[in-house]
């Protein structure tokens, strides 16, 4: 197999895949995994490969054997072109995939490997190996532009019109979550049934709120000094199973982003570069900044080091997570 360097774009893996160019050896990863699955299925399909059938052996998991996986990818494929080696969440490109990277430099002409990793080491032998001798393609979160079009493209196929507005105010509610993102337009489909047209009001009652946004909607309850709103927010987020824990790791994260807008804005730095520093998406920054101004960089700083403190008070045992990120709002308030 000639050597290259292939690292493509996830819209290079949409063209090889229309074009029929796409390599025998390829790596699917990045934060997105609605989309890595969905892909990982038109790849499947594409080389004709069926879970269950004789020429195609599926390997999910780490504790991976690769001897035996060689020895696999070694067998002919019975009255087929090809032998097609599906790979899922292994951890190999994370470590110790060595053996089958020293494979994969040479491995059978008859022999497809698609891997599909949440997380890789681009350090690693075998993302090495992979990239030399077939192609990698990140597949990360979706850019709000990206969805917006998403949402078009889906909806016209329904037979259905949304203005641009309304369709923005579905991505407030599921923010870059496509799997989130496609079951609620599913419902808005099915609720809509009758319209031409999905107004503001159609989204509003039928779609739900992601997480983020009722972290952002108690962040603001919590300035205002709204206990009671505060309250019924932390208890809506327990009743619907969310871990206390992941609230404040949430929590966490939106007093850090701003801290550091705060700051940044107090050095006098543009929106688009503080969006761009802060890590925020650039469609946002006007509501974190007026979020941040409503603290000085001191009081935020102080927050953001009561969240640490509960975090460790929690893992250390001194207090139950409801109990303590409870004790944090009303602190806050």
């Amino acid at each position: 197999m000639k050597a290259k360097d292939a690292q493509i774009s996830f819209e290079q893996l949409k063209s090889k895949i229309r074009n029929k160019t796409l390599e025998r050896m390829i790596l699917l990863y990045g934060e997105e995994r609605y989309l890595r699955l969905q892909y990982l299925s038109i790849i499947m399909k594409y080389y004709d490969a069926k879970k269950g059938e004789m020429n195609t052996d599926m390997y999910e998991g780490k504790n991976i054997n690769q001897g035996a996986v060689i020895d696999q990818a070694e067998t002919l494929p019975f009255l087929a072109e090809n032998r097609v080696m599906v790979f899922q969440d292994t951890g190999l490109f994370k470590s110790g995939g060595d053996q089958l990277a020293e494979y994969l430099k040479s491995p059978c002409e008859t022999t497809v490997f698609i891997f599909c990793e949440s997380e890789v080491d681009e350090r690693s032998r075998i993302f090495k190996t992979v990239k030399e001798n077939g192609a990698v393609a990140q597949i990360d979160k979706q850019t709000r532009e990206a969805l917006q079009g998403v949402i078009g493209s889906f909806l016209k196929k329904e037979g259905k019109r949304i203005s641009v507005e309304t369709a923005g105010r579905i991505l407030d509610k599921t923010g870059n979550d496509m799997a989130m993102l496609r079951s609620e337009l599913e419902k808005l489909v099915t609720y809509c049934m009758d319209k031409e047209v999905i107004e503001t009001e159609d989204v509003e009652t039928i779609c739900c709120q992601n997480i983020e946004e009722k972290i952002f909607e108690l962040l603001d309850a919590i300035a205002d000094k709204n206990a009671r709103k505060a309250m019924d927010l932390y208890y809506d987020m327990l009743a619907l199973k969310e871990p206390p824990i992941k609230l404040l790791v949430l929590m966490e994260k939106q007093y850090n982003q701003l801290l550091q807008i705060r700051l940044l804005r107090d050095d006098g730095e543009q929106k688009q570069t503080i969006a761009q520093k802060a890590g925020v998406n650039a469609y946002y920054i006007d509501k974190y900044l007026s979020r941040a101004s409503r603290y000085t960089a001191k009081e935020l700083r102080d927050i953001f080091e009561r969240c640490i403190q509960t975090d460790e008070n929690i893992k250390t045992g001194h207090i139950t997570d409801v109990l303590g990120l409870e004790t944090l709002i009303l602190s806050l308030l």
